[in-house]
């Protein structure tokens, strides 16, 4: 039963396969536009995402600038990074599912690659 349900859904997606083109695009331009952060050291750094997570920007606290802390800032650098780029992956998810009404299709995840906002 549930093999219809999705067989279904796929057929309702493939009848409408120029709105949902549309709507790819449309949700490609907002996870550009959105803002997610990744954080490390306790909010030490921070690192700013777009949901397509792209970097738009660090912050590191003025404590942590200093040449012997050079591992520690470099180390907690690279978990912001990790953290921002995760939710800027969840959020994608997310927002996939939302288009495809949950229906799970391999490979829609990468659909975004191929579509540019406006």
């Amino acid at each position: 039963m549930a093999v219809l349900k999705e067989m279904a859904a796929l057929a309702s997606l493939l009848r409408n396969a120029q709105e949902i083109g549309d709507r790819l695009n449309a949700a490609v331009a907002q996870l550009k536009n959105e803002r997610l952060q990744g954080n490390a050291g306790a909010g030490l750094v921070t690192v700013e995402v777009n949901g397509l997570g792209e970097a738009i920007r660090v912050s590191i606290d003025p404590r942590l600038i200093n040449p012997d802390d050079k591992d520690l800032l470099e180390e907690l650098l690279t978990g912001a990074m990790r953290d921002a780029i995760q939710k800027a992956r969840e959020r994608h998810m997310s927002l996939m599912s939302e288009l495809t009404g949950g229906l799970s299709i391999p490979g829609i995840d990468q659909l975004g690659k191929f579509f540019k906002p406006e």
